[in-house]
Protein backbone atom coordinates (compact mmCIF):
# COMPACT_ATOMS: atom_id res chain seq x y z
CA UNK A 1 0.00 0.00 0.00
CA UNK A 2 1.53 3.00 -0.97
CA UNK A 3 2.15 5.39 1.78
CA UNK A 4 1.32 9.26 2.17
CA UNK A 5 3.05 12.09 3.21
CA UNK A 6 2.50 15.46 4.40
CA UNK A 7 3.18 17.79 1.45
CA UNK A 8 6.88 18.94 1.96
CA UNK A 9 6.47 22.11 2.16
CA UNK A 10 3.64 21.55 4.77
CA UNK A 11 5.82 24.27 7.14
CA UNK A 12 5.24 27.12 5.21
CA UNK A 13 1.75 27.27 4.50
CA UNK A 14 0.18 30.22 5.54
CA UNK A 15 -2.92 28.94 8.07
CA UNK A 16 -0.10 27.24 10.11
CA UNK A 17 0.33 30.38 11.97
CA UNK A 18 -2.78 31.13 12.07
CA UNK A 19 -3.86 27.97 13.70
CA UNK A 20 -1.33 27.41 16.04
CA UNK A 21 -1.72 30.63 17.07
CA UNK A 22 -5.66 29.52 17.73
CA UNK A 23 -4.93 26.39 18.91
CA UNK A 24 -2.70 27.76 21.36
CA UNK A 25 -4.85 30.74 22.42
CA UNK A 26 -7.82 28.19 22.61
CA UNK A 27 -4.96 26.37 25.28
CA UNK A 28 -4.51 28.46 26.78
CA UNK A 29 -7.39 30.50 27.40
CA UNK A 30 -8.80 26.55 28.43
CA UNK A 31 -5.84 26.73 31.21
CA UNK A 32 -6.77 30.30 32.55
CA UNK A 33 -10.66 29.09 32.73
CA UNK A 34 -10.04 26.02 34.57
CA UNK A 35 -7.24 27.50 36.84
CA UNK A 36 -10.21 30.54 37.46
CA UNK A 37 -12.53 27.70 38.29
CA UNK A 38 -10.65 26.09 40.82
CA UNK A 39 -9.71 29.20 42.50
CA UNK A 40 -13.09 30.36 42.64
CA UNK A 41 -14.14 27.21 43.41
CA UNK A 42 -11.75 27.07 46.45
CA UNK A 43 -12.63 30.10 47.82
CA UNK A 44 -15.63 29.44 48.20
CA UNK A 45 -15.31 26.38 49.87
CA UNK A 46 -12.79 27.85 52.60
CA UNK A 47 -15.63 30.81 52.79
CA UNK A 48 -18.36 28.58 53.32
CA UNK A 49 -15.86 26.64 55.81
CA UNK A 50 -15.46 30.03 57.60
CA UNK A 51 -18.92 30.62 57.80
CA UNK A 52 -19.48 27.34 59.61
CA UNK A 53 -17.16 28.35 62.00
CA UNK A 54 -18.57 31.25 62.81
CA UNK A 55 -22.03 29.95 63.00
CA UNK A 56 -20.05 27.46 65.46
CA UNK A 57 -18.65 30.33 67.65
CA UNK A 58 -22.51 31.89 67.74
CA UNK A 59 -23.62 28.55 69.24
CA UNK A 60 -20.84 27.06 71.50
CA UNK A 61 -21.03 31.13 73.25
CA UNK A 62 -25.38 30.47 72.77
CA UNK A 63 -25.06 27.16 74.41
CA UNK A 64 -23.16 28.94 77.33
CA UNK A 65 -25.26 32.02 77.95
CA UNK A 66 -27.91 29.67 77.74
CA UNK A 67 -26.31 26.82 80.58
CA UNK A 68 -25.70 29.95 82.70
CA UNK A 69 -29.13 31.37 82.67
CA UNK A 70 -31.08 27.88 82.78
CA UNK A 71 -29.18 27.34 86.09
CA UNK A 72 -30.99 29.60 87.92
CA UNK A 73 -34.57 28.09 87.39
CA UNK A 74 -32.97 24.97 87.96
CA UNK A 75 -31.75 25.75 91.43
CA UNK A 76 -35.00 27.41 92.55
CA UNK A 77 -36.77 24.31 91.47
CA UNK A 78 -34.21 22.29 93.10
CA UNK A 79 -34.85 24.32 96.31
CA UNK A 80 -38.46 24.01 96.07
CA UNK A 81 -38.47 20.22 95.31
CA UNK A 82 -36.73 19.84 98.60
CA UNK A 83 -38.30 22.14 101.04
CA UNK A 84 -41.93 21.32 99.48
CA UNK A 85 -42.16 25.26 99.20
CA UNK A 86 -40.98 28.44 99.22
CA UNK A 87 -41.97 31.59 101.09
CA UNK A 88 -42.06 35.03 99.04
CA UNK A 89 -39.49 36.17 101.43
CA UNK A 90 -36.89 33.54 100.71
CA UNK A 91 -37.97 33.52 97.40
CA UNK A 92 -37.05 36.97 96.82
CA UNK A 93 -33.97 36.73 98.90
CA UNK A 94 -32.45 33.71 96.88
CA UNK A 95 -33.83 34.71 93.28
CA UNK A 96 -32.60 37.88 93.84
CA UNK A 97 -29.26 36.76 94.58
CA UNK A 98 -28.78 34.45 91.96
CA UNK A 99 -30.16 37.22 89.39
CA UNK A 100 -27.53 39.83 90.37
CA UNK A 101 -25.09 38.95 87.27
CA UNK A 102 -27.56 37.73 85.12
CA UNK A 103 -28.53 40.93 82.99
CA UNK A 104 -30.43 38.56 80.33
CA UNK A 105 -32.89 37.69 82.48
CA UNK A 106 -36.31 39.86 82.77
CA UNK A 107 -38.23 37.75 85.50
CA UNK A 108 -38.49 34.57 87.10
CA UNK A 109 -42.08 33.26 88.53
CA UNK A 110 -42.94 30.69 90.70
CA UNK A 111 -46.19 28.65 89.63
CA UNK A 112 -47.30 25.60 92.19
CA UNK A 113 -50.45 24.04 90.83
CA UNK A 114 -49.48 26.11 87.47
CA UNK A 115 -50.84 29.31 88.81
CA UNK A 116 -48.21 31.99 89.30
CA UNK A 117 -48.11 32.83 92.67
CA UNK A 118 -44.74 34.77 92.69
CA UNK A 119 -42.74 36.87 90.49
CA UNK A 120 -39.55 38.80 90.31
CA UNK A 121 -38.92 41.45 90.21
CA UNK A 122 -42.35 42.51 91.41
CA UNK A 123 -42.50 45.77 90.41
CA UNK A 124 -43.78 45.76 86.72
CA UNK A 125 -44.82 42.62 86.46
CA UNK A 126 -47.74 42.39 88.90
CA UNK A 127 -50.23 41.40 86.36
CA UNK A 128 -48.33 37.96 85.80
CA UNK A 129 -49.61 36.79 89.44
CA UNK A 130 -52.98 34.56 89.27
CA UNK A 131 -51.88 33.51 85.70
CA UNK A 132 -52.81 30.16 85.11
CA UNK A 133 -51.07 28.34 82.79
CA UNK A 134 -53.41 25.87 81.23
CA UNK A 135 -56.12 28.30 80.72
CA UNK A 136 -53.64 30.43 78.64
CA UNK A 137 -53.56 28.73 74.97
CA UNK A 138 -49.85 30.05 74.65
CA UNK A 139 -48.62 28.48 77.85
CA UNK A 140 -49.98 25.19 77.68
CA UNK A 141 -48.48 22.80 75.42
CA UNK A 142 -45.23 24.59 76.80
CA UNK A 143 -46.28 23.40 80.28
CA UNK A 144 -47.76 20.10 79.66
CA UNK A 145 -44.47 19.10 77.67
CA UNK A 146 -42.30 20.29 80.80
CA UNK A 147 -44.36 18.08 82.68
CA UNK A 148 -44.39 15.01 80.23
CA UNK A 149 -40.43 15.10 80.11
CA UNK A 150 -40.01 16.53 83.43
CA UNK A 151 -37.84 18.55 81.74
CA UNK A 152 -36.98 22.07 81.27
CA UNK A 153 -39.02 23.31 77.79
CA UNK A 154 -37.50 26.43 76.42
CA UNK A 155 -40.13 28.47 74.20
CA UNK A 156 -40.03 31.49 71.61
CA UNK A 157 -38.62 34.14 71.24
CA UNK A 158 -41.78 35.80 71.34
CA UNK A 159 -43.15 39.44 71.68
CA UNK A 160 -43.14 40.59 75.34
CA UNK A 161 -45.73 42.87 76.20
CA UNK A 162 -42.56 45.33 77.71
CA UNK A 163 -41.24 45.36 74.05
CA UNK A 164 -38.61 43.23 71.87
CA UNK A 165 -38.36 39.55 72.14
CA UNK A 166 -38.49 36.76 75.40
CA UNK A 167 -37.45 33.61 75.28
CA UNK A 168 -39.40 31.53 77.94
CA UNK A 169 -38.19 28.64 79.86
CA UNK A 170 -40.68 26.43 81.77
CA UNK A 171 -39.15 24.30 84.64
CA UNK A 172 -41.21 21.44 86.55
CA UNK A 173 -41.18 20.56 90.01
CA UNK A 174 -42.08 17.07 91.61
CA UNK A 175 -41.46 17.37 95.75
CA UNK A 176 -38.89 14.56 96.81
CA UNK A 177 -39.66 12.13 99.67
CA UNK A 178 -39.62 13.55 103.03
CA UNK A 179 -36.26 12.87 104.88
CA UNK A 180 -36.17 9.69 106.73
CA UNK A 181 -39.21 8.56 104.49
CA UNK A 182 -38.81 5.97 101.31
CA UNK A 183 -40.25 7.34 98.20
CA UNK A 184 -43.77 6.11 97.59
CA UNK A 185 -45.06 5.59 94.10
CA UNK A 186 -44.28 8.47 91.87
CA UNK A 187 -42.62 12.11 92.41
CA UNK A 188 -46.16 14.01 93.46
CA UNK A 189 -46.11 17.51 90.63
CA UNK A 190 -45.76 20.42 92.81
CA UNK A 191 -45.64 23.24 89.81
CA UNK A 192 -43.98 25.01 87.20
CA UNK A 193 -40.87 27.44 87.72
CA UNK A 194 -40.84 29.94 84.67
CA UNK A 195 -38.11 31.83 83.38
CA UNK A 196 -38.51 35.22 81.09
CA UNK A 197 -35.20 35.91 79.28
CA UNK A 198 -34.60 38.71 77.35
CA UNK A 199 -33.10 37.65 73.74
CA UNK A 200 -32.41 41.17 72.35
CA UNK A 201 -29.61 41.30 74.72
CA UNK A 202 -28.97 37.43 74.82
CA UNK A 203 -28.52 37.47 71.09
CA UNK A 204 -26.15 40.89 71.20
CA UNK A 205 -23.83 39.33 73.83
CA UNK A 206 -23.06 36.27 71.33
CA UNK A 207 -23.02 37.99 68.20
CA UNK A 208 -26.05 36.97 66.61
CA UNK A 209 -28.41 40.02 65.70
CA UNK A 210 -24.83 41.42 64.08
CA UNK A 211 -22.89 40.87 60.58
CA UNK A 212 -19.59 40.06 61.97
CA UNK A 213 -16.67 38.25 59.80
CA UNK A 214 -18.05 39.71 56.55
CA UNK A 215 -21.54 37.24 57.30
CA UNK A 216 -24.96 37.66 57.13
CA UNK A 217 -26.35 35.83 59.66
CA UNK A 218 -30.27 34.25 60.46
CA UNK A 219 -32.16 32.03 62.92
CA UNK A 220 -35.43 29.75 62.51
CA UNK A 221 -37.56 27.78 64.59
CA UNK A 222 -39.79 29.32 66.58
CA UNK A 223 -40.99 27.44 69.57
CA UNK A 224 -38.00 25.11 68.68
CA UNK A 225 -39.47 24.13 65.75
CA UNK A 226 -36.19 23.83 63.89
CA UNK A 227 -36.84 23.51 60.30
CA UNK A 228 -40.36 24.06 60.10
CA UNK A 229 -40.35 27.12 62.88
CA UNK A 230 -40.75 30.74 61.58
CA UNK A 231 -37.52 33.02 61.17
CA UNK A 232 -36.64 35.48 64.25
CA UNK A 233 -33.84 36.76 63.30
CA UNK A 234 -32.41 38.27 60.30
CA UNK A 235 -34.18 37.78 56.67
CA UNK A 236 -36.19 35.52 55.95
CA UNK A 237 -35.17 35.46 52.05
CA UNK A 238 -31.62 33.95 53.62
CA UNK A 239 -32.61 30.73 53.99
CA UNK A 240 -33.55 30.20 50.71
CA UNK A 241 -30.04 31.17 49.47
CA UNK A 242 -27.96 27.90 50.07
CA UNK A 243 -26.60 29.42 53.37
CA UNK A 244 -24.61 26.92 55.49
CA UNK A 245 -26.44 26.42 58.59
CA UNK A 246 -25.76 24.47 62.18
CA UNK A 247 -28.60 22.77 64.52
CA UNK A 248 -29.10 24.36 68.02
CA UNK A 249 -30.53 21.81 70.24
CA UNK A 250 -32.86 23.13 72.94
CA UNK A 251 -33.65 21.67 76.12
CA UNK A 252 -36.82 19.57 76.31
CA UNK A 253 -36.62 19.01 72.93
CA UNK A 254 -36.52 21.14 69.90
CA UNK A 255 -34.07 23.16 67.78
CA UNK A 256 -33.57 26.28 66.37
CA UNK A 257 -31.67 26.46 63.25
CA UNK A 258 -28.63 28.83 62.41
CA UNK A 259 -27.70 30.15 58.52
CA UNK A 260 -25.11 32.61 57.29
CA UNK A 261 -24.58 33.79 53.95
CA UNK A 262 -21.53 35.86 52.60
CA UNK A 263 -22.70 39.64 53.26
CA UNK A 264 -22.44 39.81 48.54
CA UNK A 265 -24.48 36.59 48.40
CA UNK A 266 -22.58 33.19 47.56
CA UNK A 267 -22.26 34.64 43.94
CA UNK A 268 -19.59 37.31 44.09
CA UNK A 269 -18.25 34.97 47.26
CA UNK A 270 -14.29 34.31 46.44
CA UNK A 271 -14.86 36.00 42.49
CA UNK A 272 -11.63 36.92 41.21
CA UNK A 273 -11.30 41.19 40.46
CA UNK A 274 -11.61 41.43 36.89
CA UNK A 275 -7.90 42.67 36.17
CA UNK A 276 -6.74 39.86 37.67
CA UNK A 277 -8.88 37.56 35.81
CA UNK A 278 -7.46 39.47 32.53
CA UNK A 279 -3.76 38.46 33.92
CA UNK A 280 -4.91 34.94 34.17
CA UNK A 281 -5.68 34.40 30.66
CA UNK A 282 -2.87 36.81 29.36
CA UNK A 283 -0.33 34.51 31.20
CA UNK A 284 -2.55 31.22 31.54
CA UNK A 285 0.40 29.09 31.11
CA UNK A 286 2.49 30.39 34.08
CA UNK A 287 -0.50 30.68 36.24
CA UNK A 288 -1.29 27.24 35.49
CA UNK A 289 2.22 26.43 36.96
CA UNK A 290 2.18 28.81 39.89
CA UNK A 291 -1.15 27.18 40.74
CA UNK A 292 -0.27 23.94 41.52
CA UNK A 293 3.18 24.95 43.18
CA UNK A 294 1.89 27.70 45.40
CA UNK A 295 -1.43 25.33 46.67
CA UNK A 296 1.46 22.64 46.98
CA UNK A 297 3.78 25.41 49.45
CA UNK A 298 0.21 25.96 51.37
CA UNK A 299 -0.08 22.52 52.17
CA UNK A 300 3.82 22.07 53.53
CA UNK A 301 3.24 25.55 55.32
CA UNK A 302 0.49 23.98 57.10
CA UNK A 303 1.52 20.82 57.80
CA UNK A 304 4.75 22.55 59.80
CA UNK A 305 2.82 25.08 61.35
CA UNK A 306 0.53 22.49 63.17
CA UNK A 307 2.97 19.23 63.04
CA UNK A 308 6.72 18.27 64.42
CA UNK A 309 9.30 18.22 61.57
CA UNK A 310 11.09 15.18 62.90
CA UNK A 311 8.43 12.87 64.61
CA UNK A 312 5.35 13.96 62.49
CA UNK A 313 3.30 14.19 65.63
CA UNK A 314 1.17 17.35 66.57
CA UNK A 315 3.09 20.44 67.38
CA UNK A 316 2.16 22.51 71.18
CA UNK A 317 -0.04 24.76 68.55
CA UNK A 318 -2.47 21.91 67.47
CA UNK A 319 -1.55 20.18 70.93
CA UNK A 320 -3.27 23.01 72.98
CA UNK A 321 -6.20 23.43 69.73
CA UNK A 322 -6.86 19.55 70.69
CA UNK A 323 -6.85 19.76 74.15
CA UNK A 324 -9.07 22.76 74.30
CA UNK A 325 -12.03 21.00 71.91
CA UNK A 326 -11.30 18.24 74.09
CA UNK A 327 -12.24 20.06 77.85
CA UNK A 328 -15.25 21.59 76.32
CA UNK A 329 -16.62 17.67 74.77
CA UNK A 330 -16.05 16.36 78.48
CA UNK A 331 -17.84 19.34 80.17
CA UNK A 332 -20.64 18.95 77.49
CA UNK A 333 -20.91 15.03 77.67
CA UNK A 334 -19.91 15.12 81.71
CA UNK A 335 -17.49 12.72 81.08
CA UNK A 336 -14.19 13.27 82.35
CA UNK A 337 -10.34 13.37 80.09
CA UNK A 338 -7.11 13.57 81.15
CA UNK A 339 -4.17 15.03 80.07
CA UNK A 340 -0.43 13.56 80.33
CA UNK A 341 2.59 15.16 80.40
CA UNK A 342 5.78 12.80 80.00
CA UNK A 343 9.31 13.66 80.18
CA UNK A 344 11.73 10.90 78.92
CA UNK A 345 14.36 9.87 81.54
CA UNK A 346 18.11 9.28 80.41
CA UNK A 347 17.30 11.14 77.06
CA UNK A 348 20.71 13.70 77.88
CA UNK A 349 22.65 10.41 77.83
CA UNK A 350 21.85 9.27 74.78
CA UNK A 351 22.27 12.45 73.09
CA UNK A 352 25.76 12.96 74.76
CA UNK A 353 27.10 9.28 74.35
CA UNK A 354 25.61 8.48 71.01
CA UNK A 355 25.24 11.90 68.73
CA UNK A 356 22.17 13.86 68.63
CA UNK A 357 21.39 11.85 65.38
CA UNK A 358 20.78 8.70 67.22
CA UNK A 359 18.80 11.34 70.04
CA UNK A 360 16.42 12.29 67.02
CA UNK A 361 15.54 8.45 66.11
CA UNK A 362 15.10 7.80 69.71
CA UNK A 363 12.11 10.55 69.77
CA UNK A 364 10.89 9.43 66.35
CA UNK A 365 10.56 5.69 68.00
CA UNK A 366 8.83 7.28 71.56
CA UNK A 367 7.06 8.98 68.94
CA UNK A 368 5.77 5.90 67.06
CA UNK A 369 5.21 4.09 70.18
CA UNK A 370 3.06 6.92 71.89
CA UNK A 371 0.92 7.12 68.34
CA UNK A 372 0.67 3.16 68.52
CA UNK A 373 -1.07 3.49 72.34
CA UNK A 374 -3.60 6.78 71.14
CA UNK A 375 -6.92 5.57 70.15
CA UNK A 376 -8.68 7.36 67.07
CA UNK A 377 -10.36 10.40 69.67
CA UNK A 378 -6.96 11.02 71.35
CA UNK A 379 -4.25 13.50 70.20
CA UNK A 380 -0.11 12.45 71.15
CA UNK A 381 1.87 15.05 70.46
CA UNK A 382 5.45 16.56 70.75
CA UNK A 383 5.74 19.88 73.03
CA UNK A 384 9.49 20.66 72.51
CA UNK A 385 12.62 18.87 73.52
CA UNK A 386 11.77 15.36 74.87
CA UNK A 387 8.62 16.52 76.55
CA UNK A 388 5.49 14.68 74.83
CA UNK A 389 1.56 14.97 75.89
CA UNK A 390 -0.99 12.83 75.46
CA UNK A 391 -4.80 13.98 75.50
CA UNK A 392 -7.51 11.10 76.39
CA UNK A 393 -10.62 12.28 75.31
CA UNK A 394 -13.10 10.34 77.76
CA UNK A 395 -11.59 8.36 80.52
CA UNK A 396 -13.98 6.11 83.11
CA UNK A 397 -12.00 6.97 86.14
CA UNK A 398 -9.16 8.41 87.73
CA UNK A 399 -7.93 4.90 87.70
CA UNK A 400 -8.10 4.26 84.29
CA UNK A 401 -6.46 7.82 83.70
CA UNK A 402 -3.25 6.14 85.48
CA UNK A 403 -3.70 2.77 83.93
CA UNK A 404 -3.18 4.58 80.44
CA UNK A 405 -0.18 6.58 81.81
CA UNK A 406 1.32 2.92 83.21
CA UNK A 407 0.67 1.48 79.52
CA UNK A 408 3.00 4.49 78.52
CA UNK A 409 5.68 3.94 81.01
CA UNK A 410 5.64 0.25 80.22
CA UNK A 411 5.80 1.17 76.44
CA UNK A 412 8.88 3.23 76.33
CA UNK A 413 10.84 1.32 79.07
CA UNK A 414 11.29 -1.71 76.54
CA UNK A 415 14.70 -1.30 74.61
CA UNK A 416 14.66 1.16 71.89
CA UNK A 417 16.48 -0.22 68.65
CA UNK A 418 18.66 2.43 66.47
CA UNK A 419 19.46 2.19 62.67
CA UNK A 420 22.83 1.23 63.29
CA UNK A 421 21.90 -2.31 65.44
CA UNK A 422 22.60 -0.53 68.66
CA UNK A 423 19.40 -0.64 71.35
CA UNK A 424 19.27 1.71 73.96
CA UNK A 425 16.93 2.14 77.10
CA UNK A 426 15.60 5.46 78.54
CA UNK A 427 12.40 5.89 80.50
CA UNK A 428 9.84 8.34 81.05
CA UNK A 429 8.00 10.83 84.27
CA UNK A 430 4.25 11.06 83.46
CA UNK A 431 2.38 13.41 85.23
CA UNK A 432 -1.76 13.30 85.11
CA UNK A 433 -4.06 15.94 85.32
CA UNK A 434 -7.99 15.17 84.98
CA UNK A 435 -10.56 17.93 83.38
CA UNK A 436 -13.05 18.50 84.28
CA UNK A 437 -12.83 19.10 88.34
CA UNK A 438 -15.74 19.96 90.38
CA UNK A 439 -18.04 22.43 88.99
CA UNK A 440 -16.80 25.57 88.38
CA UNK A 441 -17.10 25.06 84.78
CA UNK A 442 -14.48 24.69 82.13
CA UNK A 443 -10.79 24.89 83.66
CA UNK A 444 -8.60 27.50 81.53
CA UNK A 445 -6.17 25.57 79.62
CA UNK A 446 -2.64 27.03 81.37
CA UNK A 447 -4.14 25.98 84.81
CA UNK A 448 -4.88 22.40 83.62
CA UNK A 449 -1.44 22.15 81.89
CA UNK A 450 0.06 23.11 84.91
CA UNK A 451 -1.68 20.89 87.13
CA UNK A 452 -0.45 18.36 84.80
CA UNK A 453 3.23 20.15 84.84
CA UNK A 454 3.47 19.91 88.78
CA UNK A 455 2.44 16.70 88.68
CA UNK A 456 4.98 15.81 86.51
CA UNK A 457 7.77 17.36 88.33
CA UNK A 458 6.59 15.47 91.35
CA UNK A 459 6.86 12.31 89.51
CA UNK A 460 10.75 13.38 88.75
CA UNK A 461 11.55 14.48 92.04
CA UNK A 462 10.10 10.64 93.66
CA UNK A 463 12.83 8.78 91.11
CA UNK A 464 11.51 9.22 87.93
CA UNK A 465 9.93 6.13 85.76
CA UNK A 466 7.04 7.04 87.89
CA UNK A 467 3.81 8.62 86.75
CA UNK A 468 1.68 11.33 89.01
CA UNK A 469 -1.96 12.20 89.47
CA UNK A 470 -2.52 15.87 89.84
CA UNK A 471 -5.20 17.38 92.73
CA UNK A 472 -8.27 19.15 91.19
CA UNK A 473 -7.85 22.46 90.45
CA UNK A 474 -9.97 23.30 93.89
CA UNK A 475 -7.60 21.31 95.75
CA UNK A 476 -4.38 23.58 96.03
CA UNK A 477 -3.82 22.38 99.63
CA UNK A 478 -3.95 18.23 98.98
CA UNK A 479 -0.67 16.82 97.22
CA UNK A 480 -0.20 15.45 94.09
CA UNK A 481 -0.99 11.76 94.04
CA UNK A 482 2.22 9.72 93.10
CA UNK A 483 1.92 6.19 92.25
CA UNK A 484 4.70 3.88 91.05
CA UNK A 485 4.40 1.30 88.09
CA UNK A 486 1.51 -1.56 88.76
CA UNK A 487 -0.22 0.62 91.08
CA UNK A 488 -2.95 2.90 90.35
CA UNK A 489 -4.74 4.63 92.62
CA UNK A 490 -8.05 7.22 92.68
CA UNK A 491 -7.36 10.88 94.07
CA UNK A 492 -7.57 10.47 97.77
CA UNK A 493 -7.17 7.28 97.81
Amino acid sequence: MPQRHLPANWIHHRWLPLATGLCSSALAALLAWVVIDIAHNKARTEIAAQAQSHLLQIRDRLDRQLQSTLSVPETVAAFVAAQGSMSPEIFATVVGRLLEHQRNIRNLALAPDNVISDVYPRLGNERALGLRYLDNPQQRNAVERAIQTRRTVVAGPIPLVQGGLGIVSRTPVFLAAAQGRAPVGEPRYWGIVSLTVNADTLFADVGLNTEQMGFQVAARGLDAMGAQGAVFIGRPQLFDESPATLDIPLPGGGSWILGAVPVGGWKAAGQAPALIVALSYAFALVVGLLSARLLRAHQQVLALATHDRLTGLPNRRLFEDRLSQAVLAAQRDRRPGALLLLDLDGFKAVNDDLGHASGDQVLVRVAQRLAGLSRASDTAARLGGDEFALVLNAVESPQAAMAAAHQVLAALVAPIGLDNGQHVLVGASVGVALFPQGTAGVEALPGLIDRADRALYASKRSGKGIASLAPPPDGSETAVQTVAPGAVTAPGG
